[in-house]
Parts: C-alpha cells; sequence; structure tokens
C-alpha cells in the first residue's frame, strides 16, 4: 500500500495540482506525505552551466534555499484542508533536479511519486528529454504522473474509479498490475474501483513506420488474438488471489492495432461500455529496459500518449536485471 507519499513541486501553481490527488491517496491508505523542492546547487561564478542558467554566489544560493523552506510552508497553510489530519514532511534540498528527486524517495522509503507536467519548463522535463530517461528508467518507485490540464482522480463524491493498464504479453510487463490496483482502489473508495488488463496486438501494417512488409492474414490475426486471450485468462486467473484484498473488478480485452499508442487511448475512452461514464480515468504501463512498453514513455511514442490523452499516467519499473539490461543496451534507441 502507498504508505508514503513524495511531492515535488517546483515553484509553479500547476505542480500544486497534485496535492489533492497525493492527499486522497496518503488519507485512503493511511499515509503521509512528503513534500520536496529541489534547488539547484551554485557553481564557480562565471562558468557556464549546462542547463544555461546564470551562476550563483553562495550567498544568493543560500537564500534561495531559504525561501524553498519557506515555499513549502506556504503550500502546506493554502492547502490546510486537503491535508488536514495528515502527516506532511517538508523537504528543501539542493542537487540536480531529477537524481535528486529519486535519491531521496530511496532514502525516504517512498511509495509513490506525485508529480504534474505542465507547460515547457518546470517539471514537464522530469517527463520528457534526456532526464526522462534518466527519470523512468532509475525511479526505484511507481510514478502517477498529472497533465496540466487533465483530469485529477478526486471526485466529490465516491465512484468506481477504473484505470486500464496497457501489457505486452511478458512477465515483466505485468509490474504495473498490482500498483495499478492499489492506486484504483484507493482512489475510488469507499466505492469499488476497476481494474481493465489491455493486451494490444501489434500487427505488421505495409505503410506503418517501423512495421514488417506485409500485413498479417486472416489466419494469423485470429491465432494471434486467440494466444493474446488465453494470455489474459491466465492473468486474471492467476491475479485473483493477489487482488483478493483490494475493493475492484477485473476484466480484460485483446485488441488488434497496428498503433499501440492510438489503440489503447482509443480503448481507455470505450473499455467495458465505460464510454457512457467518461471511459477509464488512468492508465498504467510498466517499463523494464530492452523493448515492450518502455517505448510506451521514451521517445516520441511518450510524447504522443501524454499530449493526447488528458488522463493520469501511472509508470511502475521493473527492477531486477538492471545491471545487466543497462549494460546490454546503453545508447540503444528506444
Amino acid at each position: 500500500m502507498f504508505k508514503r507519499i513524495m511531492v515535488p513541486l517546483d515553484g509553479s501553481q500547476g505542480a500544486e495540482r497534485e496535492i489533492p490527488v497525493a492527499a486522497k491517496i496518503a488519507r485512503a491508505s493511511g499515509g503521509s506525505i512528503l513534500f520536496l523542492h529541489v534547488v539547484l546547487p551554485p557553481v564557480e561564478f562565471g562558468t557556464y552551466r549546462e542547463d544555461h542558467t546564470i551562476a550563483l554566489k553562495p550567498t544568493a544560493f543560500e537564500k534561495r534555499l531559504e525561501g524553498s523552506a519557506d515555499y513549502l510552508a506556504d503550500i502546506v497553510k493554502s492547502h490546510a484542508s486537503d491535508l488536514e489530519g495528515l502527516d506532511v514532511t517538508l523537504k528543501p534540498v539542493s542537487g540536480a533536479v531529477s537524481p535528486t528527486i529519486f535519491s531521496v524517495a530511496n532514502l525516504e522509503h517512498v511509495d509513490l511519486v506525485v508529480l504534474c507536467s505542465h507547460g515547457e519548463s518546470g517539471l514537464r522535463r522530469w517527463i520528457f528529454g534526456s532526464v526522462a530517461h534518466e527519470a523512468v528508467r532509475r525511479s526505484p518507485v511507481p510514478v502517477l504522473v498529472l497533465s496540466e490540464k487533465g483530469l485529477i482522480p478526486t471526485p466529490t463524491e465516491p465512484r468506481p474509479w477504473r484505470i486500464l493498464v496497457a501489457l505486452d504479453g511478458s512477465q515483466l510487463g505485468e509490474t504495473a498490475i498490482e500498483p495499478a490496483a492499489q492506486l484504483v482502489s484507493v482512489l475510488a473508495a469507499p466505492a469499488q474501483g476497476a481494474l481493465h488488463l489491455l493486451r494490444v496486438i501489434d500487427i505488421p501494417s505495409a505503410t506503418g513506420k517501423y512495421r514488417g512488409p506485409t500485413e498479417f492474414d486472416t489466419t494469423v490475426r485470429n491465432e494471434a488474438r486467440e494466444e493474446a486471450e488465453g494470455y489474459l485468462t491466465d492473468t486474471t486467473d492467476r491475479l485473483q488471489a493477489s487482488l483478493a484484498n483490494y475493493n475492484l473488478t477485473l476484466t480484460s480485452s485483446a485488441v488488434i492495432g497496428t498503433d499501440v499508442v492510438d489503440t489503447i487511448l482509443e480503448q481507455a475512452g470505450h473499455v467495458g461500455g465505460a464510454e457512457e461514464m467518461g471511459g477509464c480515468d488512468l492508465i498504467g504501463v510498466s517499463t523494464h529496459g530492452r523493448t515492450g512498453l518502455l517505448r510506451l514513455i521514451m521517445g516520441s511514442v511518450a510524447e504522443k500518449i501524454l499530449n493526447s490523452t488528458k488522463l493520469p499516467l501511472l509508470v511502475v519499473r521493473h527492477h531486477h536485471g538492471e545491471a545487466r539490461d543497462q549494460e546490454e543496451h546503453e545508447g540503444a534507441e528506444v
């Protein structure tokens, strides 16, 4: 269960959108919240900064660090109603942004990071670009990314929140299932949540980029669908015991599509007749290194899924074999 939730803030109002979400999760799970603000460290005066900002003198840096503590204290005051009764910790720190976030997550035994992507600066840089690769690959805990203009899962009335978890057919791809079950259960509480497992069958296309040279014929399509449906049946049967403690329903579907991301987004709005209630409320994916759903988070495909949906995105990284995967695939295109 999510007992320790970290909320990184960057000083913008957009970043504060995750506070009610983190508060709801913490309250429903009996957990606590850690508010983090990272101040870039000073460098020798006159040197060129890699992020193109002006170097700070130590005295100016000290003032910024003090201001960081004041900023976090003001945040707690302005969100007093959301945070009432919760155990809250404030942590202003100095360091490089993404390494510091995930180092603190480890040191503070954080179970979930909740952040908001907004605009072309601030926290958005943790999702896109070179920092994103490091953050997604090395995050020690699940990360819930909220869109600046998207849905914020904090309804005033309990309702059956639904999360779609995209699978690639591998056991490593199933890493996101249990965290997704935990998340949707606490967000829906005291109502029942819903977890839908989606297996997208990515077929070759004669015209699609990165596809094979020919279309699948009907026989191959049917065989691929049957194999995917069999995998989902086995998976749901296997999960019944491990998910029994969560107040949720479990469903699944296998869908053929030439574009994985487009198919996921389309299904998120229609699974189980959910389109009449606005579709699914969240999407969950796992990343595990070499192939599969890692491509949903990195590069142009990641930007597409985050830019094309207003749904919150839960990202869970698989850690086993990490060192070996990193060595074998360092510098590989994703």
